[in-house]
């Protein structure tokens, strides 16, 4: 299986953020019996350390970190860094309030396992955001950082602040609109459109659909509230409306998922 896999994308490279040194003992070596390459880190400077001497594909953080920096501290350095964040980063923690999820998503993070987890699923997502990252790279027409920066400052800011607007509207289950989001950020839905686009290869409602989405996701996978209830806390104006996206994105309904677990 992991031949295929590497024949597919290639080694990947991990950054494991992780100061329980046997728990990193343990992934490391799950990882590495999938041929996939893991730098581990028990400290954000240490971590720092290493970005910038390796091109790193996905970085796993834990939170509860020993230093003075914790893992969110860490990740928000990191997304304001534009050389390095756009590296998915899939947040491993014990901590299973609400909140804590909400904030590490609404920083940047592209997933939250809760501790302990299902190696399986470790690696699957581990494998799936690889794919993501060197698709990414294959795709990319833009050669130079510095160019970038001068050339789409604006679209860059603006994709930022967009963002940025989609998670406070996310965790706090609005129904905003498009229309309104639009009014908010000063620009227009062309614009916005081709911005989104170009950043997320998406449109602006099917990305606010998909961070909805993985919000309920990790409600039902770590929560005992109600299937309505999350449908209504997540921002779905209906149930129906819910449960159909629901089972178009993950394959299953979100009773069948919470029954898998």
């Amino acid at each position: 299986m992991h031949n295929d896999f590497q024949q597919e994308i290639g080694s990947i490279k991990v950054l494991m953020i992780e100061d329980n040194k046997l728990f990193s003992y343990a992934i490391k070596s799950i990882l590495e019996l999938e041929n996939i390459i893991v730098k581990t880190a028990d400290n954000g400077e240490s971590a720092y350390d290493i970005l910038d001497k390796e091109d790193i594909d996905i970085i796993l953080l834990d939170i509860m970190l020993g230093d003075n920096m914790n893992g969110f501290e860490f990740l928000n350095l990191l997304k304001s860094n534009i050389r390095l964040n756009q590296i998915p980063v899939i947040i491993t923690s014990a901590l299973v309030q609400d909140e804590k999820i909400y904030e590490g998503l609404s920083l940047g993070a592209i997933d939250y396992l809760v501790k302990p987890f299902r190696t399986n699923e470790l690696l699957l997502k581990v494998k799936n955001f690889a794919k993501l990252v060197r698709s990414h790279k294959k795709d990319s027409i833009i050669s130079d950082i510095n160019e970038q920066i001068s050339n789409l400052d604006y679209d860059y800011q603006l994709s930022l602040e967009f963002i940025s607007l989609v998670d406070k509207i996310v965790v706090s289950g609005s129904h905003t609109t498009i229309k309104e989001i639009v009014k908010l950020l000063k620009t227009n839905s062309s614009r916005l459109g081709i911005i989104i686009k170009k950043y997320h290869n998406t449109t602006p409602v099917k990305y606010i659909l998909i961070r909805r989405l993985l919000r309920a996701n990790l409600m039902i996978r770590n929560s005992n509230i109600s299937i309505i209830q999350i449908a209504e806390e997540c921002g779905f104006q209906t149930v129906t409306y819910f449960c159909t996206s629901y089972k178009k994105h993950y394959g299953k309904t979100p009773l069948k998922a919470r029954q898998a677990l």
